[in-house]
């Protein structure tokens, strides 16, 4: 039999007990978002104690809250990047944190309802990139040009990138990311890591005319890949007579794609010029200018050949009186382009960089094949 006292002390316990449990589920969730508006931050160790403070009093116990405690940390994390350019090496204690998240997760989707989505997922993304050792550079947004930092190539970041959010199930966030694509398209055309993703957004994105409009530029870029056929068209030389690149087969073609009226065009030929100089005892290699000045123009074309010294190669034009077949079929979109065509017909490259070292490179790598 119990005693009274031990009856009592076990009462005792059991009211604390459920006064504690009435206590805790009274207890109002932790005010993240109040308490990351109420700070300012001017560096990383600021974000960084913000994020430790919260997550420390939200524990264990509550998972949407330390979902949105993390969200917090990337957004002011990569304002913060962007801010400094990345110049500052207090970064990294807060890329080293952030972890894989899902923009699927309904906390997510919350949070993003109050920022910009495509900035969001940018400073995701970088700081996991810089988290896996990526310098700011290379782990920065390379698919969308802005004036805040220099276009670069798109990079396997970009692509690590792509590939995740069109594994998602977010139609906001695909939205945004369509309609990022139509830059490296233009800029770079489709390349493998593109072209890799075209499956995903068959797949998993929703109908619409943004979905439509870019499965028309992978259609439109796919046809100039690196390793396809060399598209043909009529061209003109300078008499006149009616020329095309297959003529040329057996040779590497290296194609400066210019205009009388482009002034980077006419900046940037002296090197290329100097380029072909260096493989001038070379025979199996052919440098060509492609004017796409049109007719009324072909004067003037002729004048600037001369005025230039550029008579001792071979020079093109397409011809026409309005937008020509060799600009529809290489989507000559900007000038100068310089395209790589192999002795076989096959493109190299038909986004080359300008004339300088790596052009350089690339034609001795392929040179001998």
């Amino acid at each position: 039999m119990y005693s009274t006292a031990r009856i009592g002390i076990i009462t005792f316990a059991a009211t604390l007990t459920m006064l504690f449990t009435i206590a805790c589920a009274q207890t109002p969730p932790v005010p993240v978002d109040e308490l990351w508006s109420n700070a300012t931050y001017t560096n990383a160790n600021e974000i960084r104690a913000t994020y430790d403070d919260i997550q420390l009093q939200i524990g264990k116990r509550d998972k949407e809250a330390a979902i949105k405690n993390k969200c917090h940390l990337i957004w002011w994390g990569g304002e913060y990047a962007l801010k400094s350019k990345g110049k500052n090496e207090d970064l990294y204690q807060l890329a080293e944190i952030v972890d894989t998240l899902s923009f699927d997760n309904a906390t997510v989707q919350d949070f993003v309802q109050t920022k910009e989505i495509t900035r969001f997922a940018d400073h995701y993304f970088m700081l996991r990139a810089m988290g896996r050792g990526e310098s700011f550079d290379a782990a920065r947004d390379g698919l969308t040009i802005t004036v805040f930092f220099p276009a670069r190539p798109i990079n396997s970041n970009d692509y690590t990138k792509l590939r995740e959010v069109f594994s998602y199930k977010n139609n906001e966030l695909h939205s945004a990311f369509l309609e990022k694509l139509k830059f490296p398209f233009r800029n770079s055309g489709c390349t493998k890591g593109l072209y890799d993703i075209l499956p995903l957004i068959e797949s998993n994105v929703c109908e619409s005319p943004l979905k439509n409009d870019i499965l028309e530029l992978y259609q439109k870029y796919i046809p100039i890949m690196d390793g396809a056929k060399a598209p043909q068209a009529q061209l003109q030389d300078t008499k006149g007579n009616i020329r095309t690149l297959e003529e040329f087969k057996g040779k590497m073609l290296i194609i400066d794609v210019w205009a009388t009226w482009c002034s980077s065009c006419l900046a940037k030929m002296p090197e290329y010029m100097k380029i072909r100089d260096e493989f001038a005892g070379n025979g199996s290699i052919e440098f060509i200018t492609l004017s796409i000045d049109r007719n009324k123009k072909r004067n003037l074309w002729i004048e600037t050949l001369k005025k230039q010294s550029m008579g001792e190669m071979t020079n093109l034009i397409t011809g026409s009186d309005g937008f020509s077949e060799f600009e529809d079929k290489y989507n000559i979109a900007g000038i100068p382009r310089y395209i790589i065509i192999d002795k076989e017909g096959y493109i190299i490259t038909a986004y080359a960089p300008s004339p300088g070292d790596r052009l350089r490179e690339i034609i001795i790598e392929n040179i001998n094949k």
